[in-house]
């Protein structure tokens, strides 16, 4: 029963790899999606080693010797190799495929390359499937490496699932696309079903108990480990939507902050543009002069926070310029909103505005920096501290940069080329107007969550990132001291499960070990027996009727009656077994023993050996809801009357008057018997026959004619033949038969004779022959026995390279004979042609009569055209001697036609056709001569 199950575990390991595997390579093909959410996806190489490596378990289970399972493992082995070595040289194969998977856009710096930690685990599956099959002591060696997978299995779908890099900065190396690890996992299993398969026995009551204590202790490991995780996750998820909120809203207030700052700066510039001083000095401006005490006047209005005022002309030429402007700012950003706003950063922000005014003489600007000194005490206020890992940036971009303006003064400005790197920026999608928070990996290649919001429409954008790392410390620490609080829990669990278990489990080893003695010295005793032994448990429907029956156990002598091994049979359903190893169908007596519960004794022919003619004694006993079947071979003593039942059988019918000869001869070919018919066809009596040898009672010639069936008849094969004897000088046609004595050891004693006289039959059915095949008026071939003629004979010439000529011929003027002599005139005319015809060819040559006057003349085996010719003009001049007619004497000629054929690769219609225009061009040359066209 556990072989079945690990064998069922197999099958469906197999089922799920092959499945699983190729469900990935189609949809890397067709660019469809996993089922199950995904960042990281499985690769085609690990695909198709899974696929391969579900066909080695198959090859290992149902046909370990074949030596194919270690093919494959060997492919899968190449195949984890390379992907190690890639990590390790850091270069790129042709496994990889990139192409395919550089749509999934999964969060892996090489894309389709196998994580190194799925190539460990196939390398170790490949080594296990490799040392198969083993012996019990390279068992261990096996199940390490299906322990080995599955351990780095396990560890890398709770990597996925709790995302374990985010606690420990190892956790990326270890995690596999869940798909690959259920793939590892399967296939880890399959191979230590495959491990339990090779022990060949069933377990031991000790291996029972530790099987109970294991299994205990896994479950409460399992279940502790699943709260854990489940309990970190829901935790951690809700830690993380928490601080997103949070981050949200702290990036929300300083986007708003700085957008109040830029209108209240805004604000000041209108405010300057309003008072008539300002405008006098702008339209003096627009003239190209500076006017009147400009320069006094704007140094009396720098005051508050601006940093410079000045004054241009429509040209962009400063006039007036009173304060400090920054020339050499460390960060400058070209805002969107208002135009010709600059943000400047030079360990303080700046906010530079330059603004054009319409005068009477044309243009005029109004140029404002400004110090935004409110924004840079929350900067500064806000910087990262020791106790707080969040950071803040301000970036806004133009075509080619990324631009980023620092938090302390110390820090160094950041610009970023954005090619390439836009998937790396947290605050992306805030350019567009968007807002919101993420987990994602940024430019640095650091794990973060950041908060993104766009600063108004100036086109700047604010983002808020925290390191997971940092976030997750505290939780790491929890999460430890949980995992040895949870492993000192189970460990005093399975201690006390152990304590409390142990009295049962000695009471059940106890009774398992005298069972096992019982089944012991059962086995003993069924092997030592002569007889074959099988035992097999019924099996019933849903009401409970016997549908069939499986086999628990056969002894060695059912193993050699029934042709087959033990491992073959026991777990199989007897019916399959019919079928497969054609074994014979005694179900309906079985059901019959398990129904009435009474017991069947009987003898009956082996007949699933029919080349061995054997017989059995069979007995079927009820043993509970089982049969068990004792099977003894009494073939010899059956053997023994059956000879002895023959014989009188034998006699008996020798004795009856039959018309068939029938005799027996032995080895030597000697006649041992014979019947009555062979008196009355020989004329001899059976007592001068019986002691003769085949060949003095036949002849040298008849027995040559039958050796070869003699042959065949001592070697025991049946034979049967047709042929020609010649009887008393008379040809007489029969049909024989040689049916060999043979025993159940399989040797040969003789054979018997059985001949049948069919030469009336044969002369009815060459009768019936003729006339389908022969002219009836001149006993020629007819049309369709010679065209299936011509047919073979131009394959024949074709392939021995002959030439052959067809003579197509008439009598010419026949219809004047019809017409003046009638139509017997006209068929004495058509026989006597034939005759003609028939009697100046070679008698390898055929003639036929097609139809009316036209007949045809096949020549074959020619050397040369002449010879050809010849025939022709023999055949003219016996044609032209006159014929009698009914009292009148009449000259007949004929046209001919002749197709000539070096090598025919030709139909026979169109050689046919040839000949009839050589007829018709012969009868437009005036008859009575020939026109010959060469074929080939």
């Amino acid at each position: 029963m556990l072989h079945g199950r690990y064998r069922l575990l197999i099958c469906a390991a197999v089922l799920a790899l092959t499945l699983l595997g190729t469900s990935v390579i189609a949809g890397l093909f067709a660019h469809s999606d996993s089922p199950v959410p995904e960042n990281v996806h499985m690769v085609i190489s690990t695909a198709a080693c899974l696929i391969l490596y579900g066909l080695g378990l198959l090859l290992a289970l149902w046909r370990p010797n074949w030596q194919a399972h270690r093919l494959l493992a060997a492919l899968v082995l190449a195949a984890s190799t390379l992907a190690l070595l890639e990590h390790a040289s850091g270069h790129t194969w042709w496994i990889d495929f990139p192409q395919l998977h550089a749509w999934q856009h999964d969060l892996a710096p090489h894309p389709g390359r196998m994580a190194p930690t799925t190539a460990l685990a196939l390398i170790a599956l490949a080594g296990g499937l490799g040392l198969l099959p083993a012996a019990n002591a390279r068992l261990n060696g096996v199940r390490a490496c299906a322990g080995g997978a599955l351990l780095l299995g396990v560890l890398g779908a709770v990597a996925y699932l709790i995302n374990l890099e985010l606690l420990y900065s190892w956790g990326a190396s270890v995690r596999m696309a869940l798909l690959t690890a259920a793939g590892v996992i399967l296939a880890s299993l399959g191979l230590y079903a495959l491990t339990r398969l090779e022990q060949q026995r069933h377990l031991r009551s000790q291996d029972l108990a530790n099987s109970v204590s294991l299994t205990a202790t896994a479950l409460l490991i399992a279940i502790s480990l699943a709260t854990g995780l489940l309990v970190y996750r829901f935790a951690s998820d809700a830690h993380e939507q928490s601080l997103r909120t949070v981050m949200s809203y702290s990036v929300r207030q300083r986007a708003a902050l700085l957008n109040a700052q830029f209108e209240l700066s805004n604000d000041i510039a209108r405010r300057l543009y309003q008072r008539a001083d300002i405008q006098e000095i702008l339209e003096a401006a627009s003239h190209g002069q500076s006017g009147q005490n400009a320069a006094a006047r704007l140094t009396a209005l720098n005051h508050m926070s601006l940093n410079g005022i000045a004054i241009q002309d429509g040209a962009g030429r400063t006039l007036v310029q009173v304060g400090y402007f920054e020339t050499k700012p460390r960060q400058i950003v070209a805002m969107r909103s208002p135009n010709g706003a600059w943000l400047l950063w030079n360990g303080h922000y700046l906010y530079r505005t330059v603004a054009s005014y319409r005068t009477s003489a044309g243009m005029a600007k109004l140029v404002l920096e400004q110090r935004l000194d409110m924004f840079d005490r929350i900067v500064v206020d806000t910087a990262p501290s020791q106790d707080l890992s969040g950071i803040y940036s301000l970036c806004g971009h133009d075509s080619r940069y990324l631009r980023c303006f620092p938090q302390l003064p110390r820090d160094q400005v950041i610009t970023i080329p954005l090619a390439g790197n836009i998937q790396h920026f947290t605050m992306w999608p805030a350019f567009f107007g968007k807002h919101g928070a993420l987990r994602t990996v940024d430019y640095s290649g650091r794990h973060v969550i950041g908060a993104y919001e766009p600063v108004n429409d100036t086109g700047l954008a604010f983002s808020y990132k925290i390191k997971i790392a940092d976030l997750m410390a505290p939780i790491r620490r929890d999460l430890e001291r949980s995992a040895l609080i949870m492993l000192a829990m189970v460990t005093l669990g399975a201690l006390i499960l152990r304590w409390r278990t142990h009295p049962l489990l000695r009471e059940v080893l106890q009774s398992n070990l005298m069972a096992e003695l019982a089944a012991e010295r059962f086995r003993n005793a069924a092997e030592a027996n002569m007889d074959a032994f099988i035992i097999m448990e019924a099996l019933r429907d849903a009401n409970g009727a016997v549908v069939d029956f499986r086999v628990v156990y056969i002894n060695a002598e059912a193993e050699r009656m029934w042709h087959l091994r033990r491992d073959e049979a026991i777990g199989k359903k007897f019916k399959d077994l019919m079928s497969w190893y054609r074994i014979p169908n005694y179900f309906e007596s079985y059901k019959g023993v398990i129904e009435t519960g009474k017991a069947i004794s009987e003898e009956v022919p082996k007949v699933f050996d029919a080349s061995h003619p054997a017989w059995i004694h069979h007995e079927i006993v009820r043993a509970g809801d089982s049969i068990s079947v004792s099977v003894r071979d009494i073939t010899q003593r059956k053997l023994a009357e059956l000879d002895l039942v023959l014989r009188e059988a034998l006699l008996k019918t020798v004795t009856d008057s039959i018309p068939a000869l029938v005799a027996f001869v032995d080895k030597e070919e000697c006649y041992r018997y014979c019947n009555k018919a062979y008196m009355r066809l020989f004329g001899i009596s059976p007592e001068q026959i019986i002691g003769m040898q085949m060949r003095d009672f036949l002849g040298d010639e008849a027995y040559e004619a039958i050796r070869p069936h003699v042959a065949k008849a001592l070697e025991g094969q049946a034979t049967s033949f047709e042929r020609d004897m010649k009887v008393r000088g008379e040809s007489r046609y029969v049909e024989g038969r040689y049916i060999p004595q043979q025993h159940a050891d399989g040797s040969v004693s003789g054979f018997y004779v059985m001949i049948w006289d069919i030469t009336q039959a044969r002369a009815r059915e060459m009768q019936l022959r003729s006339q389908v095949t022969l002219d009836a008026m001149t006993g020629l071939l007819n049309r369709t026995a010679f065209m299936e003629l011509l047919g073979d004979e131009i394959k024949h010439h074709y392939i021995k390279r002959q030439a052959l000529a067809l003579l197509f011929l008439d009598i010419d003027h026949f219809k004047l004979v019809n017409d003046t002599l009638g139509h017997a005139a006209g068929d004495e005319l058509i026989r006597e042609f034939a005759r003609r015809l028939r009697g100046n060819v070679r008698a390898t040559d055929h003639v036929a009569r097609l139809g009316g006057d036209e007949f045809v003349i096949l020549l074959i085996g020619l050397d040369s055209e002449r010879t050809v010719i010849n025939v022709v003009e023999k055949l003219l001049a016996v044609v032209r001697q006159s014929a009698e007619l009914h009292g009148h004497t009449y000259n007949m000629t004929t046209s001919v036609g002749v197709a000539y054929a070096f090598t025919p690769d030709i139909t026979p219609e169109r050689l046919l056709e040839i000949a009839d225009e050589g007829l018709y061009r012969a009868k437009d040359a005036g008859r009575n001569t020939y026109r010959l066209q060469r074929v080939g």
